[in-house]
């Protein structure tokens, strides 16, 4: 199965008379997150399918005109710790017990906020419960251990918003919580540069 293109508009600032404009208008095909070039999942395969849509070079964001780094088809982590980070992420249908190195029990230091625009999902949480979110749904993520299934029989599609954020505690102890390596995500290469 090959997931629908995600249509992507970007503003800005004409240089010369200050009015707004597109910048750009593109249709952006999801790619595979563990593959470094770019390419869509496999058809037969349970990877999501990554649509990097933008990254902010900090928080608080500029709005600086000129050139802005594009981050669609390259390998990057699940938040970024330097900026907003903006993705759609499509879910194909698995059974429970599928597994692969993406859709893992994950924690990341970020506040995500996470829109189900079509279909339904499970949110796993590392205390074992389990919730199903459907359409119009939003999941704040607070930098908790959870994962994320899709055990219906059709492709579920979420918008995600990561906002970096301060290391997660065990208020009783102090304790930072570890976060999930996901270097396996990310192209170090780019990270330098954007």
């Amino acid at each position: 199965m090959s997931f629908p293109t995600v249509r992507r508009i970007v503003t800005g600032h004409d240089s010369r008379t200050g009015k707004s404009v597109i910048e750009t208008d593109d249709a952006l095909t999801p790619a595979n997150p563990l593959d470094p070039t770019g390419a869509p999942p496999p058809a037969d395969s349970i990877i999501p399918g990554f649509t990097n849509l933008f990254r902010t070079a900090g928080v608080p964001a500029t709005n600086v005109q000129g050139a802005w780094a594009d981050v669609f088809g390259r390998k990057i982590g699940l938040v970024d710790p330097s900026g907003v980070f903006c993705r759609v992420v499509d879910f194909p249908a698995t059974t429970r017990d599928a597994t692969d190195d993406v859709n893992i029990m994950h924690r990341t230091q970020s506040v995500d906020f996470g829109v189900v625009l079509d279909g339904t999902i499970t949110l796993v949480l590392d205390d074992g419960s389990e919730t199903v979110m459907k359409q119009g749904d939003v999941c704040v993520q607070r930098g908790t251990n959870h994962a994320w299934k899709n055990v219906s029989t059709e492709t579920c599609r979420m918008l995600f918003v990561l906002v970096p954020s301060t290391p997660i505690r065990n208020e009783a102890t102090g304790e930072v919580f570890p976060l999930t390596d996901t270097a396996h995500l990310e192209d170090k290469t780019h990270m330098a540069t954007q």
